[in-house]
């Protein structure tokens, strides 16, 4: 079967076919269009995570590790032997021939003793990750916090999202004892946005999307996949930006109700560091932590506990 898409969402189908869909592919770049030669050939699937972050983390961090390295007065070598990696793989980072893993990065701003903001590339300042706090409110508790961040906080947006939830027929997220992974496609305006997260401890996420600029070949591609959709969620959603670090989401979800979610947009420490302060700030605005709502909007449309 052969297909041609649009290069903009060449991203999106690399990641589905690498990520999702265990077969080969093929693919060859020509100056205009991204041809796609399709053959289901058997082979093993890779690593999820590293497939994911090959694809979408290009952070360009060699040099911040090249200068935070020196200025530790350390070699390639003595910094391989912190790491436990070789010489190379740090010349390799460094190059930026290769990315550290998200573990990587954490341990590198451990043994830098540097914050994981100073490891990034200075035209992005943060990582493929989600460290949030999703917590239901009753309606009394949504319209005090609302008054409260008009006064407090910046406001960003309002407006109406809606998500479709899916998951691949052959490994289903749904049948895993804890569900880590969900898959989405978000309505944001005339914007169509493919979401995928990986939750770690339900504390916080590597998170990786792409914008889709054409919804009918994306709908072949789903097909073609084997992808089920499992859920819709339909929302109205305000936005304010708080001291300057945090994004307060106030949701009302049909037939769900009321809640907030705050998420950390500027890291200066590890995500399970970040999560700590999280709970800390909820505690100051007064919120009930026994509401903490570790499952997500999708789980409670599926399963009904709401």
């Amino acid at each position: 079967m052969h297909f041609v898409i649009n290069a903009y969402i060449f991203g999106a189908f690399y990641f589905f076919t690498a990520f999702l869909f265990p077969y080969h592919t093929c693919f060859l770049l020509t100056k205009e269009f991204i041809h796609i030669n399709y053959s289901t050939i058997p082979r093993e699937r890779k690593s999820k995570k590293h497939a994911i972050i090959k694809l979408v983390i290009k952070m360009k961090v060699g040099k911040k590790i090249t200068s935070l390295r020196k200025k530790r007065k350390l070699t390639q070598q003595q910094l391989g032997d912190l790491l436990f990696v070789s010489d190379k793989t740090i010349s390799s980072w460094e190059a930026d021939r290769t990315e550290p893993s998200l573990d990587m990065i954490l341990k590198l701003s451990e043994v830098l003793t540097c914050s994981i903001k100073d490891l990034m590339d200075d035209e992005k300042n943060n990582l493929d990750i989600e460290t949030e706090i999703k917590i239901k409110l009753t309606q009394k508790e949504f319209q005090t916090i609302h008054s409260f961040m008009d006064e407090h906080a910046k406001f960003l947006k309002h407006g109406r999202q809606k998500d479709t939830y899916f998951q691949p027929l052959h490994r289903r997220f749904l049948e895993e004892e804890t569900i880590n992974e969900w898959l989405r496609i978000g309505e944001r305006g005339n914007k169509k946005i493919i979401n995928y997260k990986n939750w770690h401890d339900n504390m916080y996420c590597d998170e990786y999307e792409v914008e889709i600029d054409n919804t009918k070949n994306m709908d072949k591609i789903f097909h073609i996949l084997g992808l089920e959709k499992i859920a819709v969620v339909d929302k109205t959603r305000t936005s304010y930006l708080y001291l300057d670090k945090y994004e307060i989401a106030l949701d009302y979800v049909k037939e769900l109700g009321y809640f907030i979610e705050i998420e950390v947009k500027s890291y200066t420490d590890t995500p399970i560091n970040e999560y700590e302060n999280l709970l800390k700030l909820t505690k100051q605005l007064n919120l009930n932590l026994e509401q903490i709502d570790k499952r997500g909007y999708p789980y409670h449309f599926i399963f009904k506990d709401l």
